[in-house]
């Protein structure tokens, strides 16, 4: 492990300029992005996902189609097992082209493989011709985001990359970098580009941008050069327009970009006064098609899962990230470039699951994250101290002496061992352990409904179980209104810390033993109410792919309901208590699902009579016992994000600030003022 990653995510977050410069950015991005997508029907994005499933299960015999299609074309083709063999063979084009300089189209394929520094070790002069890559060369830096490589700077500090004395601003810049370009394209012996998609059938190369300046670097100079992953394939034309149509609005919220350039080794002049070659790479590609991390190359490098990801948008990628950046940056470093390398950053990854609720190829992100850093466990370091990977059993202890338990808490040295042996930040506010766990409260309660309509057993989590039962006992009133018996089966904790933290075995354990429990109540026709949104994503998208009993799984997450989702569902419609309330919602990451634009919780607040705004941006940066963890890597990242929500809830002018998480909820009333902070169970059980 070479990095101090800890130095580095205080320094990102200690720059506050490049913080609100990433921020800004990337929501700007996130919102372009969903305005676009919202024209597209979903069906669409549904058959994206299968070509590009389809593509990764073909991927080998597409090869072989392309080999064809470009030699029978008069091109060259070759295939390189690592980076080394890409960059010798094209090192060795530029040398028979006797070629003193090389233009460059952005290719985040050539930034694996190294291809810049290799040319310029023999004597090769390579000038970035897109705007963003060309900003990074002058700055002697790497790509921040694969799709906007200079994403963290703004106008001022790229005009002083440029020249003296020139304006800070978008159109001057832009014009100069025209300008200065102009004579690099001219006098270019080599020309080389990525790809956005390769059709096999007839080794077409397809590149989308807004610059053109791939025209001008497959045009102008004799030799031209795509190099591009293997995963870039796809079997047809037919399903890379297919490909094309989808990706433009996902990564750049466009219906289609200004420039769509195909270049095929039978266009005119290839062949005979000009030479084609097709580099494409492997790297790591075709092993990991046979394990866990398959899913990598179904990515289409929209750059989706950067908008979204709560760590990135405020450390960037020269933090999160080693050549390849972002969440979908962690496997394809994985893949590319080791283990170790992947693991090095992975610690950066909260487990929001955003990304995948945002990938439009619906590629399940988190758990390969979640598998790197089991692989990783052990190997080059633990994720999590050993108390905090056994929280549950803390909380258990703690639990049975909820006094004594609670005065440790409150004391400085209690928190000092704390902070030493389990990692928890000593500035974070621990709720206490209730007097009353919900099992106990729940038994006395008494629930006299004659004909229930439904039955709900509730799975809850240790927050609402051993810290808030009061807030889960105002579900249960409600639920009992609407004529829902309700019982609280044995159970564990969600499981969620051991997942985000990676210790995927004993999370496993954990989702076994609930399934047990709740699985009786399936059988007897109980719904399962989920009092946590994390509760919920577990049952419904994590358990499932951890646990060898499927059937059994699966019969639980069908069963399996949010809180909201439930009310809804059984027509829940109370009448409004009073006037209605200025609410501002916060939409907790794991309620979230793909193609759902309004919250169910919005739409149950709003039946009451509230005026309901929602404060999306994002996650919260709580992420449960994450936003605990001691210092940079865990408490002062979690409060850096966090205070992006707080301002956004604040400009709403609201009554109150409302969420249905409890995770979330600690944090917005630690952040902002804990009198205007409300948990919807309490909203719903009495009025304000």
């Amino acid at each position: 492990m070479n990095r101090n990653l800890m130095k580095e995510v205080k320094e990102a977050l200690n720059n506050k300029r490049q913080v609100a410069n990433l921020v800004n950015a990337l929501t700007r991005m996130r919102d372009r992005r969903r305005e676009a997508v919202a024209r597209f029907a979903f069906k669409d994005f549904a058959e994206l996902k299968e070509i590009r499933r389809r593509n990764r299960l073909d991927v080998r015999r597409n090869i072989e189609k392309l080999r064809e299609a470009v030699e029978n074309s008069g091109g060259f083709f070759f295939l390189a097992d690592s980076p080394e063999d890409a960059c010798r063979y094209i090192a060795d084009v530029v040398a028979r082209s006797s070629a003193k300089l090389v233009v460059k189209s952005k290719s985040m394929t050539s930034e694996e493989i190294g291809l810049n520094s290799y040319l310029e070790s023999i004597g090769v002069e390579v000038v970035e011709t897109d705007l963003g890559e060309r900003i990074i060369q002058l700055a002697g830096e790497r790509p921040s985001h694969i799709l906007a490589p200079a994403v963290h700077r703004d106008a001022a500090s790229i005009a002083g990359l440029m020249a003296e004395n020139l304006e800070p601003s978008p159109k001057a810049i832009t014009r100069y970098v025209r300008e200065d370009l102009r004579r690099f394209f001219l006098n270019a012996d080599v020309g080389i580009s990525g790809a956005n998609v390769i059709s096999a059938e007839d080794a077409t190369v397809a590149i989308v941008t807004n610059e053109g300046n791939e025209r001008l670097v497959s045009s102008i100079p004799r030799v031209y050069i795509c190099v591009a992953g293997v995963e870039k394939l796809v079997p047809s034309m037919r399903d890379a327009l297919a490909l094309l149509r989808m990706l433009v609005p996902s990564a750049t919220g466009q219906v289609i970009s200004s420039y769509v350039t195909f270049i095929s080794p039978r266009s005119e002049g290839f062949g005979r006064t000009r030479e084609f070659h097709l580099v494409l790479v492997d790297n790591g590609r075709l092993k990991a098609l046979d394990g866990l991390l398959a899913e990598t190359l179904e990515c289409i490098r929209c750059s989706a899962c950067f908008n979204v990801c709560p760590t990135y948008r405020v450390l960037g990628g020269h933090v999160f990230g080693h050549i390849y950046t972002g969440p979908i940056g962690l496997p394809w470093t994985a893949v590319t470039h080791g283990l170790e390398k992947a693991y090095e950053f992975s610690s950066l990854c909260i487990s929001c699951g955003l990304c995948k609720v945002e990938c439009p190829v619906d590629i399940d992100i988190p758990f390969m994250i979640s598998v790197i850093k089991e692989r990783g466990n052990g190997m080059y370091g633990e994720a999590a101290p050993l108390l905090l990977r056994n929280y549950d059993k803390l909380i258990e202890i703690g639990a049975k002496m909820p006094r004594l338990s609670n005065l440790i808490l409150n004391s400085k040295l209690g928190r000092y061992v704390i902070e030493k042996l389990a990692g928890i930040d000593s500035r974070r506010k621990i709720p206490p352990l209730a007097s009353e766990n919900l099992y106990s409260l729940s038994r006395r309660m008494g629930q006299r409904i004659r004909n229930p309509i439904r039955k709900a057993a509730l799975f809850t989590d240790y927050l609402l179980m051993y810290m808030f039962p009061e807030i889960a006992m105002a579900a249960v009133k409600v639920l009992n209104r609407m004529g829902v018996y309700c019982v609280v089966p044995k159970q564990g904790s969600s499981g969620m810390p051991l997942i985000q933290y990676g210790y995927l075995k004993k999370a496993s354990k954990t989702a076994r033993y609930n399934i047990s429990r709740l699985l009786p109540f399936v059988r007897e026709g109980y719904d399962i109410v989920c009092l946590e949104p994390t509760a919920w994503y577990c049952l419904k998208e994590v358990y499932p792919r951890i646990v060898e009993e499927k059937e059994e799984a699966e019969a639980v997450a069908e069963s399996s309901f949010t809180f909201s989702e439930y009310l809804l569902l059984h027509g829940f419609n109370e009448p409004s208590s009073g006037d209605g309330l200025k609410l501002a919602y916060h939409w907790p990451c794991h309620a979230r699902e793909r193609n759902v634009v309004k919250p169910k919780s919005v739409e149950l607040l709003e039946r009451l009579g509230h005026e309901v705004m929602l404060a999306d941006v994002g996650c919260c940066g709580m992420a449960g016992t994450w936003g605990m963890r001691n210092g940079y890597k865990g408490y002062e990242t979690s409060v850096t994000i966090g205070k992006t929500l707080i301002e956004s809830l604040e400009k709403t002018k609201a009554q109150f600030f409302i969420t249905d998480s409890t995770v979330c909820y600690l944090q917005i009333r630690e952040l902002a003022d804990p009198r205007k902070t409300l948990h919807l169970y309490q909203l719903l059980d009495k009025p304000f």
